[in-house]
């Protein structure tokens, strides 16, 4: 027989007497705190700030969001929300010194109305859903930094039972429990709280420029013993009350896309699995609140366009509506994400693509490599009035900045895009052009002394397009430019240059015998694909995100002389003569 006293002792099963007993005590204790900060006073509650954002690391702790011998994943991802809401209130806090800095201060209660979720929580024992539960993982972290970076612990309290595996074993450990179980902090120099989480990993940061010495607690050496506990998910106690049973995480993408591109359907189409949810602007069947949302954000598009708002402000309003209505669609059990690229700023600004994996479905350079491409074109054209256009506030380029450093993969047909994402990148294949099938108009006879190129330009005359550097290059030829409707450098910007209007891009690749894009900034090259359909010749520059083939010839940005050794190595496999008229 089996020696039952060599057997691992069993954690006592709760009651719900016992249950009612802790709740009474708890609630007594949260009363008693109450007072006595009614009458000594209470911690303030600090800000973020940016005065120490840069200050030197003193001490970081990193740990693993999903334990190995995690039973029940969905209390995992209940766990990561609820940490997810504690870092959007904690990251970025710096406190003063001499201040005392209150978990449940900074923090409030973790309530479901504030969007707290169940998660892991040790309680009498056993490992239980609770509603704020895995909060202690963070304080674990922030109390574990907090000593090795030299601030005095005001108040910390160990857990009750040591789990296996746990900081708690080497007395590491900090656990809370609103209001009355805190964890306070204080330091002799101005300190801040850096939190953020990926989809692996929480890391607390603790910066400061000045360490002084502040009478910091020692972390202990020693270890205490592990206790036995049960875990809701995974015990055999069907009886308990809180016996809940092991569950699983289904295996799904979520899809929050409000670019409406081709490539990106196609690519949802093929790549969306069975339990995948599809939110934004190609839902099949849009829900009620996302069109309320979307009516809502088009009517504040409308009145600040009506109040004379500038575009970039009212855009970068309406974008952060539609990313907030999104954002409070998804449930903690939506972990892998897609997400259009308008949308990741405002996302990542929330907080709500921490703990999660994201790909992002790129429809523009990062704006940090906009701008970059903008300053080089205005230092070439420094007197370009449209040059200083799209700068985007310093908190929207950062915000983006800082998402796609995270992003597990960039999706885009770009390839100057692809090209920035190296490993990361996904590329898709640009989808077909649409068939024109309006006849192309007879031409001159060859040596004819009309005869003149018909180059097309499909884009507006603004000099991140390339206008500059095309009526440079083809001054003095014998060309008729096709130009599309469009905003212009200027009102007499073709001025002394043949020029014919045309009404659709359909319309200027029918007239045309060349296509001409030399941008410095181009995303979706339309035109430039409709032309390469057509068997029309194209000169471009790499910016306009063109796949390799033999169909075009490449430009570099802003090279005059290279664009006009272009059309008159292209003349000579035509029958018009390029020479100065």
């Amino acid at each position: 027989m089996r020696d039952l006293s060599e057997a691992p002792a069993r954690a006592l099963v709760p009651s719900r007497w016992s249950s009612l007993v802790f709740e009474t005590k708890a609630w007594g204790l949260r009363l008693a705190r109450a007072g006595r900060e009614h009458w000594q006073g209470r911690p303030t509650r600090h800000r973020t700030g940016q005065a120490l954002r840069d200050a030197p690391v003193l001490a970081e702790f990193e740990g693993a969001l999903w334990p190995g011998d995690e039973t029940d994943p969905r209390l995992v991802a209940g766990k990561i929300q609820n940490l997810r809401l504690a870092i959007a209130s904690l990251h970025g806090l710096e406190v003063p010194a001499g201040a005392v800095f209150s978990f449940w201060r900074q923090l409030g209660r973790a309530s479901a109305r504030r969007g707290f979720v169940l998660g892991r929580e040790l309680r009498e024992g056993c490992i239980v859903p609770a509603i704020g539960g895995g909060l202690c993982q963070l304080s674990n972290a922030i109390y574990d930094s907090a000593v090795r970076a030299g601030l005095e612990v005001v108040e910390r309290h160990r857990h009750s039972r040591v789990l296996p595996g746990s900081l708690a074993e080497l007395d590491r450990d900090a656990t809370v429990f609103w209001n009355y179980l805190d964890l306070r902090l204080r330091a002799g120099f101005a300190w801040r709280l850096d939190v953020a989480m990926d989809e692996t990993t929480v890391r607390v940061r603790i910066r400061a420029r000045d360490n002084l010495p502040s009478g910091a607690l020692p972390l202990q050496v020693g270890r205490r013993a592990a206790d036995a506990s049960n875990d809701c998910s995974s015990c055999d106690e069907h009886s308990c009350h809180r016996h809940i049973g092991a569950g699983n995480l289904r295996a799904h993408r979520t899809w929050l896309i409000d670019e409406d591109w081709p490539e990106f359907r196609a690519y949802l189409q093929d790549q969306r699995g069975e339990d995948d949810r599809v939110l934004g602007s190609v839902q099949v069947q849009p829900t009620l609140a996302t069109r309320l949302a979307r009516a809502w954000a088009w009517l504040g598009w409308r009145i600040a366009l009506w109040r004379r708002q500038p575009i970039p402000k009212a855009r970068t309003q309406r974008q952060g509506q539609i990313a907030q209505m999104l954002a409070s669609q998804l449930d903690p059990e939506d972990l892998h994400l897609v997400v259009s690229q308008g949308l990741l700023p405002y996302l990542w600004q929330s907080g709500v693509l921490a703990g999660r994996r994201f790909d992002v479905l790129m429809s523009a350079l990062p704006m940090t490599a906009i701008q970059q491409q903008l300053d080089r074109a205005a230092a070439r054209h420094p007197n370009s009035p449209t040059l200083s256009d799209f700068r985007a506030p310093t908190w929207l380029v950062t915000a983006e900045r800082e998402a796609l450093a995270q992003a597990r993969r960039w999706i885009s047909p770009h390839t100057g895009i692809c090209g920035l994402a190296a490993a990361r990148a996904e590329p898709l294949p640009w989808a077909a052009a649409p068939a024109i099938t309006t006849p192309q108009p007879e031409r001159a006879a060859v040596g004819a002394p009309d005869e003149r190129l018909r180059i097309f330009f499909p884009a507006s005359a603004l000099a991140r397009k390339g206008a500059l550097e095309l009526r440079e290059a083809v001054r003095g030829l014998p060309v008729v430019l096709l130009l599309p409707p469009g905003a212009s450098e200027a009102p007499d910007f073709w001025q002394g240059f043949a020029i014919e209007r045309v009404a659709t891009f359909a319309d200027g690749l029918t007239r045309a015998q060349v296509v001409v894009l030399p941008a410095w900034v181009e995303h979706q090259p339309r035109g430039l694909l409709a032309a390469m359909a057509r068997g029309l010749p194209v000169i471009a520059t790499a910016a306009c995100g063109l796949p390799r083939t033999a169909q075009w010839q490449c430009v570099e940005e802003g090279d005059v002389e290279a664009l006009r050794a272009s059309l008159r190595q292209w003349q000579r496999v035509s029958a018009v003569s390029l020479e100065p008229a």
